[in-house]
């Protein structure tokens, strides 16, 4: 059902990216497509593929304090099945690859889930500062857009939420009932927590903490740079692939990577999202024609998802046949 409801949410979003296109414009985003330089766009695969690893390398760095050095292959390929999975259904990658380092290489799974809590917690506050450098340097370009995407609508949300005094009214009598709930019933949920329960927690919580006790800290900044200036990479070098969109420069790119972070959020993987807010930026903000902005935005994102749909089904074959000799 969830697959189902996602997938439906990325055809209605493919669908308003369409809906106006005419057979013209349809044209015109063919001959756009026949004429971009695929060089830049393996090129962009190439990079993309740079910051997976290095995500691969910063998730070891991660382990090895709660006194686990798994290969480096193996967390790799463990990495890029989860990037698969999450097409599927939002947050299975990460359940994926825990459990695919449980099976190879003896990472018990609580520990290894509280990692990647705490990598992608991390990656959280990585895009709320790009938001607010970049909204800082581009305000008077992207203000408009950011206040569209993200202030008006957070804002609305909330005030709608105020307004209904059922709701105030029922999230008061929960929190009061909860509190009376957790006084009434501490003494045994204390004897719970002490049992398997007690251990998972412990597990999770070690997890969590292991970006404090990182053995080597610059690297785990550097590999954490790397990231993000892949990220920037892959969607510059694919400008170059375009004439009409070769002379936007590496800030455009932030834009791109801060904004479609918001799509992929969304929607598993931004099918279609992503597109829709690409489109939007490309054409409103820096002024490319709708027909190359479509073309520039499905070229990034089919790149992606093709590079993703490869590396992930080839990591599953190899976390097999590496793995073969050391399971026997």
């Amino acid at each position: 059902m969830k697959f189902l409801f996602f997938l439906s949410l990325g055809a209605a979003l493919i669908w308003l990216a369409l809906r106006k296109t005419t057979d013209a414009e349809f044209a015109n985003i063919k001959t756009s497509l026949s004429n971009a330089n695929y060089y830049w766009i393996f090129a962009s695969m190439i990079i993309s593929g740079m910051s997976h690893y290095f995500r691969a390398l910063r998730w070891r760095l991660l382990l090895n304090p709660l006194g686990y050095k798994p290969k480096i292959y193996n967390t790799f390929f463990s990495v890029m099945v989860g990037y698969l999975a999450n097409f599927a259904l939002p947050r299975l990658g990460e359940v994926s690859r825990c459990g695919l380092l449980t099976k190879y290489e003896k990472v018990p799974f609580t520990e290894g889930f509280g990692t990647v809590i705490s990598e992608r917690a991390l990656d959280v506050v990585c895009l709320i500062i790009l938001f607010f450098a970049t909204l800082a340097i581009e305000f008077d370009k992207i203000s408009g857009i950011a206040n569209d995407l993200i202030f008006k609508t957070v804002s609305q949300k909330f005030q709608a939420l105020m307004q209904k005094e059922l709701f105030v009214i029922i999230g008061g009598i929960i929190l009061l009932m909860g509190s009376f709930a957790f006084l009434y019933f501490r003494k045994k949920i204390q004897s719970l927590l002490s049992g398997k329960a007690k251990g998972f927690i412990k597990g999770l919580w070690d997890g969590l903490l292991s970006v404090k006790n990182v053995d080597k800290p610059m690297q785990f900044i550097i590999h954490t740079l790397l990231i993000w200036i892949m990220y920037i990479l892959q969607v510059y070098v694919c400008f170059f692939a375009f004439t009409e969109t070769a002379h936007l420069s590496v800030m455009v790119a932030v834009v791109i990577v801060v904004f479609g972070s918001l799509g992929v959020i969304a929607v598993p993987g931004g099918t279609g999202a992503y597109q829709l807010i690409v489109i939007q930026i490309l054409t409103t903000v820096y002024l490319i024609a709708n027909t190359v902005a479509f073309a520039f935005a499905w070229a990034v994102w089919t790149s992606q998802f093709l590079l993703i749909l490869s590396l992930g089904l080839l990591s599953l074959i190899f976390l097999a046949l590496l793995n073969k000799d050391a399971k026997e």
